[in-house]
C-alpha cells in the first residue's frame, strides 16, 4: 500500500467542501470513505446516491482566480469504477479553494493527458510522478462559502 500524505487539515478541507456541495439538501448525508478509496459517498434515506472526490487547492485562493484543475489518472480510474461497477451515474469531482468549490460530474470532464505530478518528489512516495488529467474546457459549477451566509 502506498504511503499516505494526507494531513488533518486536508481532511478538514474535504469535509468543509463536501458539506458545501450538499448544502441546501437536508435529505443528503456525506459519508467519509476509507483512506484508500475516493473521498465520500453521498446518501439519501440510507442509500448511496452519489460519490465525490475532493481535491484541495492551496496555491490558488479563489474559485474565480485563474487555475487549471489537474488530477491523477489513477484517481479518475477509481472514480470510473463507481460509475461502471456500482452503476452510479452521479460521480463528481470537486476542487476546494479558500472561498468555495468548483465541481462537475466525472463524465463531463474535458481535457488532455500529460506526465506530471509533484515538482519535488516526496520521500517514500511512489506516485509523485504519474500520468495526469489536465482540464481544458470543462463547464464547472461553483458554490461559495459566502453563499451559505
Amino acid at each position: 500500500m502506498a504511503k499516505r500524505f494526507e494531513r488533518p487539515e486536508d481532511t478538514a478541507r474535504e469535509i468543509k467542501a463536501v458539506n458545501l456541495f450538499i448544502s441546501g439538501r437536508p435529505d443528503l448525508k456525506a459519508n467519509k470513505l476509507s483512506p484508500h478509496e475516493i473521498d465520500f459517498s453521498i446518501s439519501k434515506d440510507g442509500n448511496n446516491v452519489a460519490y465525490i472526490e475532493v481535491k484541495g487547492v492551496k496555491k490558488v485562493k479563489s474559485i474565480f482566480d485563474e487555475h487549471t484543475p489537474i488530477v491523477a489518472i489513477k484517481k479518475l480510474t477509481a472514480l470510473q469504477k463507481y460509475i461502471n461497477e456500482k452503476k452510479c451515474p452521479n460521480v463528481y469531482i470537486a476542487w476546494a479553494y479558500s472561498d468555495g468549490i468548483k465541481y462537475c460530474k466525472v463524465t463531463d470532464l474535458v481535457g488532455s493527458l500529460q506526465w506530471g505530478g509533484q515538482f519535488k518528489p516526496r520521500a517514500g512516495s511512489v506516485n509523485d510522478h504519474e500520468l495526469m488529467f489536465v482540464d481544458n474546457g470543462t463547464k464547472f459549477q461553483t458554490k461559495t462559502y459566502h453563499s451559505l451566509t
